[in-house]
């Protein structure tokens, strides 16, 4: 009876302190600058989302001064961060706990009043963004391609502009598809000011892939 008592102890403070997030996919994201101080320079992330919970996506990626990879779960419906350090290989028996934290929310790096969507051909579309209504320059302008999927799209974040920026691009796109069920492929971003990236989210693959993340580490 004790060891049954324990047992039960221990399901149910683990149920509490733990939560237990799965990944099954995940996509390449080769970013590259093609006009800019640095042109040609190239980074390799990795991206691991849901395809049955979009408040949920994970980012592994790495800046060439850090001896490993940074790895962060993004929990939007619990608004929290959870960040760790990997090696380089992505090999998630080195998965090292880093911290837990609030998703902070900041200002909106662009003022976007307005947004064009045009599509220029089969799955291939351009995005301006405008910081008034009337407004004849864009603030930003994208290229994007997608390709259909048997999931709605994630929102991957891949321009250096906060989630509520992103979530107003994407539902601009959104609306002009026919349905949720489509994955970008490619993102041409021209920011205006100098700098044109590349983002190339060809490869993606299945994968069940699961990150039990200890609330107590925080304490």
């Amino acid at each position: 009876m004790r060891k049954i008592f324990m047992m039960l102890l221990c399901f149910i403070s683990e149920s509490f302190f733990c939560q237990t997030y799965h990944f099954d996919y995940k996509c390449y994201d080769v970013e590259t600058q093609l006009k800019g101080n640095y042109k040609g320079n190239k980074r390799a992330n990795i991206i691991y989302f849901s395809s049955e919970n979009k408040n949920i996506i994970a980012y592994n990626y790495f800046f060439s001064q850090q001896p490993n990879r940074n790895f962060i779960i993004y929990d939007y419906h619990a608004n929290l961060a959870f960040s760790y350090s990997i090696n380089r290989d992505s090999n998630f028996s080195s998965l090292n706990f880093n911290q837990k934290s609030q998703i902070n929310k900041y200002p909106d790096e662009l003022i976007i009043k307005r947004i064009d969507v045009q599509n220029i051909g089969e799955n291939q579309f351009i995005i301006k963004t405008y910081s008034s209504l009337k407004n004849k320059r864009s603030n930003l302008e994208l290229k994007v391609t997608v390709m259909k999927s048997d999931y709605p799209m994630p929102v991957i974040h891949f321009l250096d502009l906060n989630p509520n920026i992103h979530s107003k691009i994407y539902d601009a796109l959104l609306a002009n598809l026919d349905s949720e069920n489509y994955r970008l492929m490619e993102v041409v971003s021209n920011h205006r000011n100098g700098v044109v990236m590349l983002d190339d989210f060809s490869k993606c693959e299945k994968i069940n892939l699961k990150i039990l993340t200890d609330y107590k580490s925080e304490s």
